[in-house]
């Protein structure tokens, strides 16, 4: 299960009903008695990660560029901020996910140090937000697990365990009854430029899959023995053409998974059950995507731009755009 977010208290244009009659409009699904909008502007820049919440029907989202976290309503399109911190530091939110039972949302949140410490580029958080009041509940430093602990994406198990994923070490870390611990490290986890992008948990609850950004692979951890090893993909698991691009985001989808590269998505379904190989197809897609969040209306694509924002480009709107193609 996959969610979202997203900022400022306006209405975005052509998401109302007044809208209706414009051409221009994107188009209604209607699901079991909701409404969603084929695309959804986002006012933040740099929305890397998402999340559908299921229980309030909203989309959250994070910025690399404001470190806050943003909340767009799936009906209505309006969006509002969350929070956004206050705190010292150069802050991005990234990865997230909804404990829908005890609804909270759990935030992968980095301070981006390099400019001042000399022993760590990144500090990396798990941030946990009580939804019905939005109050910031949880405030936990990967560091408290193992020292210079970064993060990217949160998984959160059935049983409420939440998984986190290590960005700069190959490392995963778990959060459960208040500890913080360090759970695997192995180097089949570690990547090129970036590591560790996007984190689930299989259906059947016996293991973690974790995407590497580049070189661009999946990874398969067993949560009975913590054994670590590289899900053998049969098709296309690169995309090339822009620079810097790699696997980012990705979502469960029936059972397997849809894989966000910059320019196209792919869909892998295992052979086995055991993920030691899976089945992987694609198609291109426009925009400068880093995420993946899947909703009963089918996947929405996010466009967060990360790659210009590592190069210091500008951006375009962000927006969250409906797929409608095959996979």
């Amino acid at each position: 299960m996959n969610r979202l977010i997203l900022a400022t208290a306006l209405v975005a244009p052509c998401l109302l009903a007044a809208c209706d009659d414009d051409p221009e409009a994107p188009p209604l699904v209607e699901l079991d008695d909701r409404t969603y909008w084929g695309e959804y502007p986002i006012a933040a820049d740099f929305t890397e990660g998402g999340i559908y919440d299921p229980a309030a029907h909203a989309f959250y989202v994070g910025s690399l560029g404001s470190g806050g976290v943003y909340r767009i309503d799936a009906e209505t399109g309006v969006q509002s901020t969350l929070f956004e911190p206050d705190e010292a530091g150069t802050w991005w939110t990234l990865g997230m996910d909804i404990d829908v039972v005890d609804n909270l949302l759990y935030v992968c949140a980095m301070d981006d140090r390099r400019a001042f410490d000399e022993a760590h580029d990144y500090a990396g958080y798990l941030w946990g937000f009580d939804l019905a009041s939005g109050e910031r509940v949880i405030r936990r430093a990967l560091s408290d697990a193992a020292d210079g602990g970064t993060c990217t994406d949160v998984a959160v198990a059935e049983s409420g365990t939440v998984y986190v994923n290590d960005r700069q070490n190959p490392r995963l870390y778990a959060f459960a009854d208040g500890e913080l611990e360090m759970i695997v490290e192995n180097d089949r986890l570690a990547g090129g430029l970036v590591g560790q992008n996007a984190l689930v948990v299989t259906p059947d609850q016996s293991a973690l899959l974790s995407l590497v950004f580049l070189p661009s692979r999946l990874v398969r951890i067993d949560l009975a023995d913590y054994s670590v090893r590289d899900v053998d993909v049969d098709g296309d698991f690169s995309d090339l053409t822009p620079a810097l691009s790699g696997a980012d985001g990705m979502t469960l989808d029936g059972d397997g998974v849809l894989v966000m590269f910059t320019t196209q998505l792919n869909r892998l379904v295992p052979v086995t059950p055991a993920w030691r190989e899976a089945v992987s197809t694609t198609v291109d897609v426009d925009g400068s995507m880093t995420d993946v969040v899947q909703t009963p209306a089918g996947p929405y694509l996010l466009n967060g731009q990360a790659v210009r924002f590592a190069l210091g480009s500008d951006t375009d709107p962000s927006a969250l755009r409906r797929f409608d193609g095959e996979l």
